[in-house]
């Protein structure tokens, strides 16, 4: 079994992120993941028949500007 810690490194190195690397990543939760996806509010998805995919560089830069947000929020 990997630590967050090690999973948060392997979604780092690859090009795509899974949904559940990216709730790692966001500190969303999965089922808001999906529920953001569904939406259209996350750029850079992917849909590979089933599964979602989301283009890495995309999605970290709107993970930072999302965190941002919410720390502005809550400060």
């Amino acid at each position: 079994t990997m630590t967050i810690r090690e999973q948060i490194e392997k979604a780092k190195a690859h090009d795509y992120l899974t949904a559940e690397e990216l709730a790692l990543l966001s500190r969303y939760e999965l089922n808001t993941i999906y529920k953001k996806a569904r939406k259209g509010e996350i750029p850079g998805m992917l849909k590979w028949g089933r599964r979602l995919r989301f283009a890495r560089e995309v999605v970290l830069e709107w993970r930072d500007k999302s965190l941002e947000e919410r720390d502005l929020r809550h400060a």
